[in-house]
């Protein structure tokens, strides 16, 4: 389904024939090009006007077009009215429309022709339906002690699930250390059951952070609290700036429940991502929409990262088995390689220069390094007492840069050395989470508990930070594009980023999936941005029109 990226080859040129005959023809010259570009031409297009009961056009509705056959829904935003999706599969659609950020008020029926239009106009009710909430709209109730224990929580609890699931609580802190303890194990246990935990286990449980969280429950949420449970006003999610200049497709996974965490592009920009809660490795082809997936010879193993190697292989961590894999595309085959030490919890993996691997190893507070051609893993050491290393890249002179989420810093590892530095941000407790280079080597990171997203200057270590339009947002993983635009996800409030470096200017689109928790974004090689679903087993993609 590659049609959707002609717009980025072929700038300031609008006939679709064109268009449809250059593109097709370049396909025909690559390995099996004909029979894509035979796929490319039977696409068809649906438009319309959105109009509100006087009749004038309405921007900013968020317009769904799902498949009635294929696991794909297109989603576009309308502007004075309008809406134009482009390069869809011929067939019949179930169309859903609302304002963006309150939920769907009209349905609707159309039928898509290949190489056709397919017009479909649309008209929206008196008033708009209940505007939607999001887990940034209940974190202003979280009380600020003013000594960082906030931005502990929203690093360690609303980053699964939304503070509404906290303060509906009243414990003592024995109780909040069983809960603290149980949110340690569910995704192995797959269920809430903190009262199972004995007495002993909990108050046994006195590392720093374990006390800290569980005084500031307590404190806040113990069985005399008065704190007042409010409805807060929606409002994160229905103040997007948003233009009309994307194009979102989602590719829904087979197994359901998936629960896809990372995701990676392959040289044949192929998608691959790992389904941690049924412990498979998936890969999407976005020209033809086909899933095909791999279990792991493993259970309860959470797989996490991925990332493709120079050779084609496919390789992934696994939190909970503590293991590096391996898989073949070619022969499905798998092979697993512990990590040296027990509990290390190999998390986010970049590919080295050289064609090794490295990986954070956030329980471990270590970066590791496996060399595919003599099996053996290398660990580095970070300074900083429980750093939790989060995000990873490499850049071009091969040095390793990671974000300390809970230890508040950037790294950055020489492995030639083993030396690493570490560069700590402006604003206090910030919970750098993700970071992307751009093309100069300087390191872009988002700033998950102030909300905030960053740039550390690679030359100079001087760090500039920008404050994010939606408050209490969550920002957690970033990309940077072919044209040097800034892209991240607001976790909390449910939406994608677009940030231009030039103007300072930032786009915001909902995302059509609800509570969609992305936790992954990534390129494929024409520089168009993919994204996963981690509530909703989703794949996505942000397509920029040009």
């Amino acid at each position: 389904m590659r049609c959707p990226n002609i717009k980025l080859t072929i700038h300031g040129i609008k006939g679709v024939a064109l268009r449809l005959w250059i593109f097709a023809a370049l396909l025909v010259l690559a390995p099996g090009g004909g029979a894509r570009a035979a796929d490319v031409l039977k696409m068809g297009s649906l438009s319309g006007v959105v109009r509100d009961l006087s009749g004038k056009g309405v921007s900013g509705v968020m317009v769904k077009i799902r498949h009635q056959d294929r696991p794909t829904t297109v989603t576009v935003f309308s502007q004075q009215g309008k809406y134009h999706a482009p390069e869809l599969y011929p067939g019949k659609y179930e169309i859903s429309a609302g304002l963006a950020g309150h939920e769907e008020s009209i349905k609707a029926a159309a039928e898509v022709a290949a190489g056709k239009e397919t017009v479909l106009n649309l008209s929206l009710p008196g008033n708009p339906n209940k505007p939607i909430l999001t887990p940034s709209d209940w974190i202003p109730q979280l009380p600020d002690d003013r000594d960082g224990t906030r931005e502990l929580v929203i690093n360690r609890c609303v980053n699964c699930h939304g503070p509404q699931a906290i303060i509906r609580h009243h414990l003592d802190r024995l109780g909040w250390k069983k809960v603290i303890l149980d949110m340690g194990r569910i995704e192995v246990t797959g269920r809430f059951a903190y009262s199972e935990i004995p007495d002993a286990q909990a108050m046994a449980a006195n590392d720093e952070e374990t006390e800290r969280l569980a005084g500031y429950l307590a404190k806040h949420y113990g069985p005399e609290s008065k704190q007042e449970i409010r409805e807060p006003e929606p409002v994160a999610y229905r103040n997007g700036r948003t233009d009309a200049n994307v194009v979102l497709t989602q590719f829904d996974i087979p197994t359901r429940g998936a629960i896809p965490h990372n995701l990676t592009v392959d040289a044949q920009d192929n998608i691959w991502f790992v389904e941690r809660y049924v412990d498979k490795i998936g890969r999407l082809d976005p020209r033809t929409a086909e899933f095909q997936e791999f279990p792991i010879p493993a259970s309860v193993t959470r797989p996490h990262g991925i990332i493709p190697d120079k050779n084609g292989m496919i390789w992934w961590t696994e939190s909970r088995g503590n293991h590096l894999g391996r898989l073949d595309p070619k022969t499905g085959q798998m092979k697993r390689y512990p990590l040296p030490q027990a509990d290390s919890s190999p998390h986010t993996l970049a590919l080295g220069r050289d064609g090794t691997i490295f990986m954070t190893e956030i329980r471990g507070g270590r970066i590791g390094n496996f060399n595919p051609e003599t099996e053996r893993f290398k660990e580095f050491p970070i300074p900083t007492a429980n750093p939790r290393p989060y995000g990873i890249a490499v850049d071009s002179q091969n040095i390793v840069w990671f974000c300390e989420f809970t230890g508040d810093k950037i790294g950055r590892l020489d492995p030639s050395t083993g030396v690493i530095k570490e560069y700590r941000p402006p604003t206090p407790h910030a919970g750098p989470r993700r970071l992307a280079l751009d093309k100069q080597g300087n390191v872009w990171f988002t700033e998950y508990n102030v909300n905030k997203i960053a740039l550390l200057d690679r030359n100079t270590g001087k760090i500039s930070e920008w404050d994010v339009p939606t408050l209490n947002s969550g920002p957690y993983d970033i990309v940077v594009d072919f044209q040097g635009k800034v892209w991240f996800d607001e976790f909390a409030a449910n939406k994608v980023v677009r940030f231009d470096p030039r103007n300072g200017q930032f786009t915001e689109y909902n995302l059509p999936g609800l509570d969609s928790q992305v936790r992954k974004m990534a390129l494929d090689h024409a520089g168009v941005v993919w994204l996963s679903e981690y509530k909703n087993s989703r794949m996505v993609r942000v397509l920029e029109k040009r």
